[in-house]
């Protein structure tokens, strides 16, 4: 996301990049080859001892390179003249952005995290997976009030929320100077491959469903195996592939053996993204009923893959799919076994009418590039 940002803001714009110093090798090499002319400053603060992988996905030392890099971004605007700041990443409203106040407008986001789902859609899964989102839906309530993470937004000109439930948590005064944007994720991909195999494919019988994700509960991994299991009980030839890893494992291991799915579902572990990629050209609907995602960006990619997409209507994956290029199902005062059968419903008519399927897929990558 960051990467596509930067992209899109240099062909218009100067753009003066400040990241961490990880990503030097990565960046460098990737800015010759897609010719993209922006000045880079690597920032690290300093690590007490902790290795840059897990910095990178540590909120408290989050926290920490921010307070750091403030000093580095005063140098920069003392040198030169600025029209403005972009916070961009992390992007998740509950964490503190500490570049406002510095004589240049802010500008933060996209930023998510204040998306819910009810909390009966909860039900089945295991106490943790539950006792996860009934804190998580109660410390929303605070995000409004807590002083670090709105000291941010009460100082920008403008903050670009995910979904708008996210613009919903944010301070009342803020509101007024956020709008909805989706992210952008996706670069224009060559679908040939895709096209071979669906050549090479045709005529075989079974249908192949893909989930991509971590194996959380609120992902809504559990739905998607539910869903499976009707069909496969309803007589339709289908194969569920789960690529993701996550503290759900062993619960959904356990589910795949008590509904004997053992020959239908596959529990791909984390697979490398070349892996993945390959797996998005062989599926026939990615399947995402996530129950609070920010934005989805496997979402975006996978559309940009031309695999349909069947999601929820919460939070932000929504935002990204429509009926040209998939389904969204309706959650509105369904309990969690309903909103599976629903879901399940929702398939079994796509499995039933593959030149659906054909059109929803030759729409899904120019919808991906419009978004």
């Amino acid at each position: 996301v960051g990467w596509q940002w930067l992209v899109q803001l240099a062909r218009q714009h100067d753009v003066v990049l400040v990241t961490h110093a990880f990503f030097r090798s990565h960046l460098e090499a990737a800015l010759v080859e897609a010719q993209v002319v922006a000045e880079v400053h690597y920032f690290q603060a300093p690590d007490l001892g902790v290795h840059p992988h897990r910095q990178l996905n540590s909120r408290v030392y989050y926290i920490w390179w921010q307070w750091r890099v403030r000093a580095l971004v005063k140098r920069l605007l003392a040198a030169r003249r600025f029209d403005l700041i972009h916070h961009l990443t992390w992007g998740t409203l509950r964490f503190p952005c500490l570049l406002g106040g510095l004589g240049v407008p802010l500008v933060m986001g996209p930023l998510g995290g204040g998306e819910a789902a009810p909390l009966r859609l909860f039900d089945g899964l295991p106490f943790k997976a539950r006792a996860f989102d009934y804190l998580r839906s109660a410390s929303l309530l605070w995000v409004r009030l807590d002083p670090l993470a709105t000291w941010g937004p009460r100082r920008a000109a403008l903050v670009l929320c995910k979904s708008a439930e996210s613009l919903r948590a944010l301070p009342r005064s803020v509101q007024a100077r956020a709008v909805v944007t989706p992210e952008i994720g996706s670069p224009e991909v060559d679908l040939s491959q895709r096209q071979e195999a669906a050549a090479a494919n045709k005529g075989q019988r079974r249908f192949r469903l893909l989930f991509a994700g971590r194996l959380l509960g609120w992902k809504g991994v559990a739905l998607a195996l539910g869903a499976t299991s009707r069909l496969v009980r309803d007589g339709l030839d289908v194969q569920l592939d789960i690529a993701g890893d996550g503290p759900l494992r062993g619960y959904l291991a356990e589910q795949i053996v008590r509904h004997r799915l053992q020959d239908r579902v596959r529990l791909l572990g984390a697979i490398p993204r070349a892996e993945l990629l390959a797996l998005y050209g062989r599926a026939d609907i990615f399947v995402f009923p996530s129950l609070h995602d920010s934005s989805g960006n496997v979402v975006l990619e996978a559309l940009s893959r031309g695999l349909p997409v069947v999601c929820l209507d919460l939070g932000g994956p929504a935002q990204y799919v429509d009926s040209s290029c998939g389904v969204v199902i309706g959650t509105q005062g369904l309990s969690r076994d309903a909103l599976e059968a629903k879901l399940a419903g929702a398939l079994a008519a796509l499995v039933q009418d593959p030149l659906r399927v054909a059109s929803l897929s030759r729409a899904a990558a120019a919808h991906a590039r419009r978004g």
